[in-house]
C-alpha cells in the first residue's frame, strides 16, 4: 500500500514541475515574439531607437537568437548609416548601407531602404565632386586674380538648385566666402589693395591694344609709360598682374602656342576661348597639370 502511494506522489510532484516548465518555456516564447513583434512595427514607422530596445530584448528572452541578432545588428547598421550621411561622411555612410543591403539575416524593409539610400548616395556624391570642381577652378583663377572669371565659374555652384541641400553645405558655404573675397577685390582695384584704377570695363580696347603690343616683353621693366597705364587700368589678369609662377608649369614659362593650342581645345569642346583671357588659359593649364589630367579632359570637366 505504501508503494502506491509514494508512485502516486512521484507522479503529481513529475507532472507539477512538468507544468512549471511548460508554463515557463510558453511565457518565454511568448515574451520573444512580442518583443519581435514590437521591434518590426517600430521599424516601419522608423521608429529605430524603439526597434533597437525590441531586439535586445528578444536577445534577452531567446540568447543567441541568430534572427533577434540579424535584426539588431541590420538596425545600428542602417541608423549609423543615417547619421553618416547627415555629417557628410559619405563613405562610411556607403560602408553601412552596404552592409545592411547584404545583411543574410535581416529585414526586407531596411534592405530596401538602404538600396534607395545607396542610389541617392551616388547621386550625392557624384554632385558633391562636381562642386569641388568647380570651387577648385574658381580658386584657381582668385589665386590667378582673375576674380570676374572666379565669380562666373562659382555661379555653377549657385545657379544650382540644389546647391543648398544639407549635403552640400561644406562647400557651399566656401563659395560663397570666395565669392565675397572675389567681389572684395573687385572693388578695391582688381587686385585687392585700394591703390589701383577701378576701371569698369575688362575689355577696355586701350588695354587690349597695348596688351598685345607688348606681348614680347618679358615683364613690367620693358614696358612703356602707356603700356604701364593700360596695364594697370585692366580689371582682368595678365602676365604683367599675376606672380611669375602663375605664368609656369614646371618652372617653364607658358608658351604663347601652348596658349593658342588651349583656345583650340576650348572650341572643340563646345567653349566660347574668346571669354577667357591669356591668363586665364594659363591658370586652366596649370590646374590641368596640378590635377594630372591633360587639358581637354579639365576643360570638359570644369567649363560646361
Amino acid at each position: 500500500m505504501k508503494k502506491w502511494i509514494w508512485t502516486i506522489v512521484a507522479v503529481v510532484i513529475i507532472a507539477v514541475v512538468g507544468g512549471v516548465a511548460f508554463t515557463g518555456h510558453h511565457m518565454t516564447q511568448k515574451a520573444y515574439s512580442t518583443a519581435m513583434m514590437t521591434g518590426k512595427e517600430a521599424v516601419n514607422k522608423k521608429n529605430y531607437s524603439i526597434a533597437e530596445s525590441s531586439f535586445q530584448e528578444a536577445l534577452r528572452h531567446r540568447t543567441n537568437d541568430k534572427q533577434a541578432q540579424g535584426y539588431l545588428t541590420q538596425t545600428q547598421n542602417f541608423v549609423s548609416a543615417e547619421s553618416a550621411m547627415s555629417d557628410h561622411e559619405f563613405g562610411t555612410a556607403k560602408s553601412d548601407y552596404t552592409k545592411v543591403k547584404n545583411a543574410k539575416t535581416g529585414l526586407s524593409t531596411l534592405n530596401k531602404r538602404a538600396k534607395t539610400a545607396l542610389t541617392l548616395l551616388k547621386t550625392v556624391q557624384l554632385k558633391a565632386e562636381m562642386f569641388q570642381d568647380v570651387y577648385d577652378q574658381a580658386l584657381t583663377q582668385n589665386q590667378g586674380q582673375s576674380y570676374e572669371a572666379s565669380n562666373a565659374t562659382l555661379d555653377r555652384i549657385f545657379k544650382d538648385a540644389e546647391a543648398k541641400e544639407p549635403y552640400y553645405t561644406d562647400i557651399y558655404n566656401k563659395a560663397v566666402d570666395l565669392r565675397s573675397a572675389n567681389n572684395k577685390a573687385i572693388k578695391n582695384g582688381g587686385d585687392g589693395t585700394a591703390s589701383n584704377s577701378t576701371s569698369t570695363s575688362p575689355t577696355d580696347s586701350s588695354a587690349s591694344t597695348d596688351s598685345s603690343a607688348s606681348s614680347s616683353t618679358s615683364g613690367p621693366a620693358s614696358l612703356t609709360d602707356t603700356e604701364k597705364q593700360a596695364a594697370k587700368n585692366y580689371k582682368g589678369s595678365n602676365e604683367f598682374t599675376v606672380k611669375k609662377s602663375q605664368t609656369e608649369i614646371n618652372g617653364k614659362t607658358i608658351t604663347a602656342a601652348q596658349i593658342a593650342s588651349a583656345r583650340k581645345t576650348l572650341s572643340s569642346v563646345g567653349v566660347s576661348a574668346g571669354s577667357f583671357s591669356d591668363q586665364d588659359i594659363r591658370s586652366g593649364l596649370i590646374a590641368a597639370n596640378k590635377a594630372g589630367i591633360s587639358f581637354k579632359s579639365y576643360a570638359q570637366k570644369n567649363y560646361k
